[in-house]
Formats: structure tokens, sequence, C-alpha cells
């Protein structure tokens, strides 16, 4: 069984490489949905009897491991010294990428930030990371970083 929870996030970036706007320095309301996966807990009497498990909890990881790390900071490239000095002078939250911060390297950070910390036979499916309502980037086991 799979369950789904969403959660919305401010944050900027820039994508100094880039041939489009996102060359500049720019934000976005994102909206992160987690896809976990695992057997309905089955334990007579038990509060998630029924669940995979307690939205509210699936809920209370993503907001701890990805919004109260990222919602109105900034996500910059290492590589990217004249932005990566700039921000580290004017914000105090900054979420410091190995590689250009596109939706697809921030869906692989959030997978990361999350997957572990699943209660025991949940799994992390999938981890969707929508830049704006048109667009978005997915990530799952197989692009985490292990």
């Amino acid at each position: 069984m799979r369950i789904s929870r969403k959660i919305e996030i401010d944050y900027g970036h820039t994508l100094p490489n880039s041939f489009s706007f996102c060359n500049q320095l720019h934000g976005h309301r994102g909206v992160v949905v987690a896809t976990v996966e695992g057997n309905l807990i089955n334990r007579e009497g038990d509060g998630e009897e029924g669940m995979v498990m307690d939205f509210k909890f699936l809920k209370e990881i993503m907001l701890e491991q990805i919004h109260d790390k990222l919602d109105h900071g900034f996500a910059v490239w290492k590589d990217d010294h004249e932005d990566l000095d700039f921000i580290m002078k004017r914000n105090s939250r900054i979420l410091i990428t190995s590689e250009p911060p596109t939706a697809e390297c921030l869906a692989r950070w959030a997978f990361n930030q999350i997957c572990d910390r699943l209660p025991e036979g949940v799994s992390l499916h999938q981890l969707r990371w929508y830049e704006t309502p048109n667009n978005w980037a997915d990530a799952d086991v197989s692009d985490a970083a292990l």
C-alpha cells in the first residue's frame, strides 16, 4: 500500500550556467510530495491500525528534514562562488548543493533527507519536487545518493 503527503516550501535558487531566466537569483513556491509504501499495520488496538503510517508523522518528518532546512532559504551550488559569497552574507538559511540546484537535484536531496527517517517497514517510494505547478522532478531509490 502507498500513501502520499504534500508540503509547500518557499525557496530561492539560481542556475548560473542556464541559458534561460533561471540564471537570475529568483524564488519559487515549491510543493514536495512524498510517497511511502509498506504493509498496513495490523496490531489490534494500535492507533495506526489499518495505516501504512500516520500522515501526521510523515508530515513531521517532511517539515523537519525539508521545510525547516530550506523554507525561506536559498539553494546555491558550491561551485557558484560569486552567488555563494553573496548569499552567505545575506541569508541564514542556506542549502549548499554539490551540483546546480535544479528541481532534479533538490528532489534527490529531499529524498535523501527523509528516506532513512521512516519507521521500520515503511520505505520511501518516490519524492516529487514541484518547482512550479507545471514543472516537477521525481526521485526514487535509484536516484538516491548511496
